[in-house]
């Protein structure tokens, strides 16, 4: 198991929006059930936002009450991003900040866009709960587009942390 992730640079509390506080308010109970469905799910001990913007993204970082266990693994948090653009969770073991845990987000739903606009095979991509269109596939680039080039290179993510991760 990783250790737990640093969240002394989320967002957390919105911000001095009150419509945008409402919509991340919204975004917080898409996640909240999102990971209910799941059939690993676990209950949940704290959902922290970790970046958020408006209906359009939410990242939240949920801990569990106890490791959810699989294939030989176990995760006591993982990332949860919703919002205008397909649900998905993942770990934490590679993307432990915000800013990489978006990049990783980015690269799940690239590689299903991209298999899409190939004429490739799913089997092996992440599950997305969309038709497998040109269209969806072209929508879901333009959002991860819109991801890397004006959300990514904002987010603080804090101090090195002791595998000499690079900052922002």
């Amino acid at each position: 198991m990783n250790p737990p992730v640093d969240t002394s640079f989320f967002q957390l509390a919105g911000v001095p929006n009150p419509e945008e506080d409402s919509q991340l308010a919204e975004l917080e109970e898409e996640a909240r059930d999102y990971v209910r469905t799941r059939p690993w799910s676990k209950p949940i001990r704290e959902m922290m936002l970790a970046y958020g913007l408006g209906r359009i993204l939410a990242l939240f970082l949920v801990r569990f009450e106890e490791p959810i266990r699989w294939e030989g693994e176990e995760d006591a948090e993982l990332w949860i991003v919703v919002g205008d653009l397909p649900p998905a969770y993942f770990g934490t073991d590679d993307s432990p900040n915000p800013a990489e845990a978006l990049e990783t987000y980015c690269v799940f739903m690239e590689d299903w866009a991209d298999r899409i606009l190939e004429g490739r095979h799913l089997e092996d991509a992440y599950p997305i709960a969309a038709a497998p269109t040109e269209e969806h596939a072209r929508m879901l680039k333009s959002r991860i587009e819109f991801i890397r080039q004006e959300i990514i290179p904002t987010i603080e993510v804090g101090p090195a942390n002791d595998n000499g991760r690079a900052i922002r």
